[in-house]
């Protein structure tokens, strides 16, 4: 009895071809292309040498490359120069962050979910001046120049060490 799938196929073929064998695998291909024709779009356009062909290839990808850049910049430009992220560096962080993670999102949009989503840095001017100097000095390892003593033997010159040696000046 055949099966469901080679009667449907004998119904399709055409009279004059043969029903395959039962149990067959299915067509044979031919096992050389040599001495054929290509068919359709398999074919070189006619007119078109190949340094032609070559030439436009490497030009579309130049200009390609070339627009690719622009609107990166662009996109980068308007995340991290927008009003709220522009001069704030952690809100800068995290829309370059942003901008990088997710290339599907245009650069306002990037700027619009930082601004909404990421606090601000603390201005400058909001800083203690004199915590922030204080801090400044202790961490360079200077002397503080007002209510410290001198160490002993700080007031001594060249001439008075001399004289404590024995020599004479």
């Amino acid at each position: 009895m055949p099966s469901l799938t080679a009667a449907i196929r004998g119904a399709m073929l055409a009279d004059d071809e043969e029903l395959p064998e039962p149990g067959a695998t299915g067509a044979t291909a031919p096992l050389s292309m040599k001495g054929q024709e290509m068919s359709g779009e398999n074919k070189p356009a006619a007119g078109i040498s190949q340094a032609d062909h070559d030439a436009a290839v490497a030009s579309a990808r130049t200009a390609g490359h070339a627009a690719g850049v622009t609107s990166a910049t662009e996109r980068l430009s308007a995340a991290l120069g927008a009003e709220g992220v522009k001069g704030d560096a952690s809100r800068m962080s995290a829309a370059l962050d942003l901008a990088v993670k997710s290339p599907g999102m245009s650069g306002a949009d990037v700027a619009a979910f930082v601004v909404a989503n990421v606090a601000p840095a603390k201005p400058a001017a909001e800083v203690d001046a004199a915590g922030y100097d204080a801090s400044r000095v202790a961490a360079a390892g200077q002397a503080k120049p007002q209510g410290e003593k001198k160490p002993q033997g700080a007031a001594i010159n060249w001439a008075d060490f001399r004289a404590k040696r024995g020599k004479k000046v």
